[in-house]
């Protein structure tokens, strides 16, 4: 076997530079500050936290179609104002079959209408009050007709 040579490593004759940040002083750095005594501390300002992309404070707007059970912003196609729903229980169809079932097995048919969980959600618009939708605990949404869309 042939021993082959190693490849010689080659040498720069620069080496590479790193770049130091040097800490510059801010534009206004020669302008007094307002606290004169520099024992006394300034009181600290609360933070601003400036409005939201939306003048209602609700960035984005859920679609009536994909209400859920819970209220949520909406854009009222009645008065025009992005609202958060109002929302409230109603018996339906599912608390109509369950409170059958339950009847029928235990005598206890009154039980699914003390359930908020198997109850439809009517969506009121927060601003003018105006029925919007309805949420069936089923899963579907109706869109109610005296919406203009």
């Amino acid at each position: 076997m042939e021993k082959v040579p190693p490849t010689p490593v080659p040498v720069y004759d620069q080496q590479p530079e790193f770049y130091h940040h040097q800490p510059t002083a801010p534009p206004n750095a020669h302008v007094q500050s307002p606290v004169q005594d520099p024992h006394v501390m300034a009181a600290p300002q609360p933070y601003y936290h400036p409005p939201a992309g939306h003048p209602s404070g609700y960035n984005s707007a859920t679609p009536l179609h994909a209400l859920q059970r819970g209220p949520t912003p909406v854009d009222c196609p009645i008065c025009g104002v992005r609202e958060m729903t109002r929302t409230e229980a109603e018996s339906g169809n599912t608390t109509h079959g369950w409170a059958a079932v339950i009847c029928c097995c235990f005598c206890l048919g009154c039980i699914p209408y003390l359930m908020s969980s198997l109850k439809d959600y009517n969506h009121y618009c927060g601003q003018c009050g105006t029925m919007l939708a309805t949420w069936h605990n089923s899963g579907r949404v109706e869109v109610h007709q005296n919406v203009r869309q």
